[in-house]
């Protein structure tokens, strides 16, 4: 009974943290997102569950993720808090994370990847959606 429990409770895996509608509209030419501008930078923007990691990965090729970790992700303090080359940090859990590779964990007590958003740039506007 408790293996049939386990296997009935199994959920996609992008599940595990919660869905929120996500629609953000980001004007790179603005100053406030002059970070971006650079191929391999990141910027945090408002939106998603905790917020969301913005990483310009190639020329027309933007990344976003949401900050939320996915180890608890419901606790307070799950939030990818900073950012190095291409490897997200979550200081709460000590989990790392490669936005470069599909937000997939490296290290830490983390098995899941962090929930990646849809991005599609048009002109000077990145949209980022769910």
């Amino acid at each position: 009974i408790v293996l049939f429990i386990f296997l009935s409770s199994c959920t996609d895996k992008n599940d595990y943290i919660r869905n929120v509608y996500v629609n953000v509209e980001i004007p790179i030419n603005q100053p406030e997102y002059s970070d971006l501008s650079a191929i391999g930078n990141t910027i945090f923007v408002n939106g998603g569950v905790k917020g969301i990691i913005i990483y310009h990965a190639n020329l027309n090729d933007y990344r976003a993720f949401d900050r939320n970790c996915s180890v608890d992700p419901s606790s307070e303090c799950a939030r990818i808090d900073s950012i190095n080359s291409t490897i997200a940090y979550c200081g709460c859990c000590a989990s790392k994370f490669l936005i470069d590779q599909s937000g997939i964990p490296v290290d830490g007590p983390a098995l899941l990847p962090l929930k990646e958003y849809y991005t599609v740039l048009s002109g000077n506007i990145l949209r980022i959606s769910n």
